[in-house]
Order: structure tokens, then sequence, then C-alpha cells
């Protein structure tokens, strides 16, 4: 894979991972809560700036590991396997999200996640908005990790260590800008909760979604370099 190849594969994936419900729809509850409790709009924008950053740093963090694991131990066609096959399984998972959501194995955040961040929410704070920012981007897996640890496999195959960090920032800042957008749009409470029940109503889709990029991006990754 050329260079001019694998800049726009890393920036379509880092997009599409930003599509999986777990951060999206934690970012428009965290919006919805602040609303309620009659949070000004400053503190929104304030509170959601140290919820990205604090996303976006967990999440290039873990692939950072992963990358230098990769590296350290001259192993990357091997993690390039393991995240192609991987990033199919869960693909094929997301499409039993879609069309037999109420089989076992779901592919969501932990439950005990999920309360936790709900209690940090309600304190609708800086130092709480960091917190559930390090709780999402350590859960994301559940979700759409997958997409990501297989274009770190693709990076640990085609790149240098170094030229993988920087193609890693730019996976991650895609990663968090539909989160800055949300966010952004959040200063006006009917966009808002027109956001959240456009959600309620679209969220299973975007398991479709996921399911496409998933197996695609597996298929290609073992079908060109494994």
């Amino acid at each position: 894979m050329s260079q001019q190849i694998l800049f726009p594969t890393v920036i379509t994936a880092g997009l599409l991972d930003s599509l999986n419900p777990c951060a999206i729809s934690i970012a428009l509850l965290f919006i919805a809560l602040m609303f309620t409790l009659q949070k000004s709009r400053s503190l929104i924008l304030r509170i959601g700036f140290f919820y990205i950053i604090s996303i976006f740093l967990t999440y290039f963090l873990i692939g950072l590991g992963l990358l230098k694991v990769a590296h350290i131990f001259s192993t990357p066609h091997f993690v390039a396997k393991l995240g192609a096959i991987i990033a199919i399984i869960f693909g094929i998972l997301n499409l039993k999200e879609y069309f037999f959501p109420n089989l076992p194995l779901k592919i969501r955040m932990p439950q005990s996640a999920r309360h936790k961040i709900s209690e940090w929410a309600h304190k609708a704070s800086i130092p709480a908005a960091i917190v559930v920012g390090v709780i999402v981007g350590i859960c994301e897996f559940p979700c759409s990790g997958a997409v990501y640890l297989a274009i770190v496999g693709l990076l640990s195959v085609k790149v240098s260590f170094f030229a993988g960090v920087l193609y890693l920032l730019v996976y991650n800042v895609m990663f968090v800008l539909p989160l800055v957008l949300i966010f952004l749009l959040s200063t006006n409470r009917m966009v808002t909760e027109k956001m959240i029940n456009w959600q309620e109503r679209q969220g299973r889709k975007m398991h479709l979604i996921l399911a496409a990029l998933m197996i695609g991006l597996g298929i290609f990754i073992l079908y060109f370099y494994v």
C-alpha cells in the first residue's frame, strides 16, 4: 500500500470508527444532563473540551502501546493478521446486533463502566469530564476497538514506528471530530434534543456501518498484506 492510499485509509477508518454508539451516546447524555442541571453554555463547552481531550489521549496512548509492542517484538505481520481477524469477527457481531439484537454476546460498554460514568457525569464538572473521558476511551474496544487494532496492525507492517505515531495522531483527530461538532452544536438545547432523538432512532444502523467497515478492512488487510 502506497503512502497515498494509506493516509486516506487511516482518515476514513478514524471517521467511521467515531460513529460507534458508545462515545456519542454518552456525550449526548452528558450534555442533556448539564442542561437539566441548568449549567451555562460556556461550562458545557469547557466540559466538552476536557471530555474530548481525555478520550483522545486515552485512545491514542492505547494505540501507541499496541504499536510499540508490535515493533519491540518484531511481530508486525502477526499483529496485522490478528487485528484483521478480530475486525472481521467484530464486524459479524455488529451484524448480529442489527439483525438479532436480543441474542447474547452484546457489543457494548460493560454495565459496571456505565454505572461509573453515570456517577461521575452527575457531578457535571471538569474533573468529572476528564474521568468520564478516560473511562470511555478505555471502554471503546467493546464497541469498535477492532477497527483501531486493525489499523495499528496495518501501520506496524507498512511504516516505521515514528511514522506510525503520526498516523495514529491523525486517526485519533478524526475519531474525536464528530464529538467536537456535537459539543459545538450543544449550545442550542433544541438541537441537542433532536440529536438525542436521532441517535435513539438511528443508533442501530450504526452497527451496519461498523460491520461493513470492520469486515471490509479485515478482508483488505488479510488479502493484500498478510
